[in-house]
């Protein structure tokens, strides 16, 4: 594969203890990246062509320092270093950080639009089984993300699909704000509910307290006792509040993960999510390591 953009000159970044494939896994910037024998090449957005892999303590790129931090989740080891939450979460949140250190966010604020494609995509599929292939098969064919929109209209026939063009078109309208306005605009995009938007915002914005709530933040939470009573964000009221302005707000998981978990909240939710297609899902009880505190946990 040939570069859209003049190669770069290789650049070596201590890990940090990182697992890069594991931080890769539940991320959407996989869309944009082909597995190769030792590592990783991106074949969508900025430094198309570019190669990453992890080696004997380092990451190794020539995808530029900046791009490397981001795609690798380096640029995340501070903030999860630095990041408190509410005292009533810290032993929960303390045992996730001793278990699932190596993972950490991978993000491309560098090609936002591109990582909106996957994210779209991944309404109600399967995301490693459905949505890499299509993105794969597209960004093999173009590099610009409003024709691999029109090009996987007329390609596949899911109804995420179809539904694509109309969803990214209204995407250059939204950027203008802070989070919580940009939020609220990108749910007001056609077809764009909360989890779709807060998935956008933590991966193509770099946004660490906007954790999408899917079923698996849901699940994971119930299990560890978390968020007791409280209900997933709904559309109707996302469109037209702010979230710290939203009536529903003290009884929304999305709004108490932020205030609680502050920067963790993002990475709480990705970690639910790989802990769910690892243990949970597999009924896998017995080898779990956060069975203690799960009240589902066979006995």
């Amino acid at each position: 594969m040939t570069s859209s953009l003049p190669m770069q000159a290789y650049v070596e970044l201590e890990d940090r203890g990182i697992d890069l494939r594991l931080t890769l896994y539940p991320s959407f910037v996989l869309s944009l990246l082909q597995e190769t024998g030792d590592g990783y090449v991106k074949i969508a957005g900025r430094s198309r062509g570019c190669v990453l892999r992890q080696t004997g303590g380092l990451v190794v790129s020539s995808c530029g320092e900046e791009l490397t931090s981001y795609l690798s989740g380096l640029w995340y080891r501070d903030v999860f270093e630095r990041a408190s939450v509410k005292r009533s979460m810290s032993r929960v949140i303390d045992t996730l950080r001793l278990v699932y250190s190596p993972l950490s966010l991978s993000v491309d604020p560098l090609d936002p639009l591109h990582v909106f494609v996957a994210v779209f995509l991944s309404q109600t599929t399967n995301y490693h089984a459905n949505v890499l292939s299509w993105t794969r098969r597209l960004w093999f064919q173009t590099n610009d993300p409003f024709e691999a929109a029109t090009l996987a209209s007329r390609v596949f026939s899911s109804f995420q699909v179809k539904r694509l063009p109309q969803a990214i078109e209204c995407l250059p309208q939204v950027f203008n704000g802070d989070r919580y306005e940009v939020r609220r605009q990108l749910v007001q995009c056609p077809y764009v509910g909360p989890k779709t938007a807060d998935a956008f915002l933590l991966y193509a914005l770099a946004d660490p307290t906007s954790p999408p709530v899917d079923r698996h933040f849901v699940t994971m939470a119930s299990k560890l006792g978390m968020f007791a009573g409280l209900h997933p964000p709904r559309k109707e009221y996302c469109s037209k509040y702010r979230c710290e302005d939203c009536p529903l707000r003290d009884k929304c998981i999305r709004w108490r993960a932020t205030r609680d978990l502050g920067e963790l909240a993002g990475w709480v939710q990705t970690v639910f999510y790989v802990h769910d297609k690892t243990y949970c899902s597999r009924r896998l009880c017995d080898r779990c390591p956060l069975r203690s505190g799960c009240s589902d946990a066979y006995p």
